[in-house]
């Protein structure tokens, strides 16, 4: 998702956060969110976020790669009115929700992921059973709890600490490693089947065609790679995957976690391919 988009989307929770917060997330969390592309706030809005918190502002800085980090602190000796600074944390904040609520919020995450149940239908279409299954951005464990029953062994890679932290309790029987779906731990063809519960999309560093492409390596030939809730369908049928849809499964919220993420989405699109070399 574009920084535009989800500056637009971001769920009224975004008001719970502060410009700050940005300084609370991991080290791979900020690494991830700054990393140059569309996705990405623009160093600009986090300097002047965070022009009135040095220490954020540092903190920040420090998690970077030199180059991003230097061209940061440089833009922070800039000061502009405090109305643009204020601005600029609206955006930040918004831009970045999905990353501070995972980490800073993970519980209520999970409450979310728990309730907003995968259709039925979808779940039984994934070829899990005996298999070598490779899931990625597992979160706490949604799709993890209804793979591991069935698959012979199960990786599942979540670039998040406490998400992990709460897979690893969850779901015992899957291997829980760090990662991100762009750069994956895994040797190449070592899955039958590549799933995701994810909105991967078109756009780095989260998305895009280096993303699809390390998706694609992980997997065997003749085995399958299957994304729940992807991003724009169309680009992914461009590349071709093919687009199934299923019935929405009814899911009620508790009131707080509707109040903070809105209305729930449950996974009812797959994006289907059966790789072959």
């Amino acid at each position: 998702m574009r920084y535009e988009e989800a500056i637009a989307t971001a769920p009224a929770g975004s008001a719970r956060f502060q410009p700050s917060d940005l300084a609370r997330l991991g080290r791979t969390a900020l690494r991830l969110l700054l990393a140059p592309g569309p996705s990405a706030p623009p160093l600009e809005d986090v300097a002047a976020a965070l022009l009135d918190e040095p220490w954020a502002l540092l903190a920040v800085a420090s998690a970077l790669p030199p180059a991003r980090s230097e061209r940061l602190l440089r833009l922070s000796q800039r000061r502009p009115p405090a109305g643009e600074r204020e601005a600029a944390g609206q955006r930040v904040v918004r831009g970045a929700f999905w990353y501070l609520a995972y980490e800073l919020e993970s519980e209520l995450w999970d409450r979310l992921a728990s309730a907003e149940r995968i259709a039925p239908a979808l779940l039984a279409d994934l070829p899990a059973d005996g298999a070598r299954v490779l899931e990625i951005a597992a979160g706490s464990g949604r799709l993890t709890a209804e793979l591991a029953p069935r698959a012979a062994w199960l990786v599942a890679v979540e670039p998040c600490a406490p998400l992990r932290d709460l897979l690893r309790r969850r779901v015992r029987r899957a291997s829980v490693v760090a990662g991100a779906g762009h750069e994956l731990p895994i040797r190449t063809g070592w899955a039958d089947l590549v799933v995701s519960c994810a909105t991967f999309g078109p756009h780095p560093p989260l998305g895009g065609d280096g993303v699809v492409g390390e998706l694609e390596r992980c997997c065997r030939s003749g085995g399958a790679v299957a994304i729940a809730s992807a991003e724009e369908p169309t680009w992914w049928q461009e590349r071709g995957y093919a687009l199934r849809e299923y019935q929405e499964p009814e899911v009620r919220f508790a009131a707080d976690v509707e109040a903070f993420f809105g209305p729930p989405h449950p996974p009812r699109r797959l994006l289907y391919k059966r790789l072959t070399r």
